[in-house]
């Protein structure tokens, strides 16, 4: 695939180009993220591994950053925009990674 809608359904991995993983169920509107073992000292962002409410696939295309808003869930913070770097791939998947 090339790009994935904020308004498809299904499971997707979107890997990048620093070799990050986000998992994004948009049935459930939930994300996950993994930092590459290479970059975990340096790329680790907050709450990475945890599912995630996803607000909004903003943008996700080949060649471009992948940009979402998500909900950390913290007090008095509504929204969080996560930019990543370039994507190098998306694939959708036939079941979800996530846990129901």
């Amino acid at each position: 695939m090339d790009s994935l809608r904020d308004d498809e359904a299904g499971c997707y991995l979107a890997t990048t180009e620093s070799s990050s993983r986000y998992w994004l169920d948009l049935d459930r509107r939930l994300l996950r993220r993994e930092t590459s073992a290479a970059f975990a000292g340096t790329l680790r962002l907050r709450r990475d591994g945890e599912e995630l409410d996803l607000v909004e696939v903003v943008d996700c295309r080949v060649g471009h950053p992948l940009i979402l808003l998500i909900n950390l869930n913290l007090p008095g913070v509504w929204l969080t925009t996560r930019e990543s770097t370039p994507v190098v791939r998306i694939e959708r998947l036939h079941k979800p990674l996530i846990r129901p």
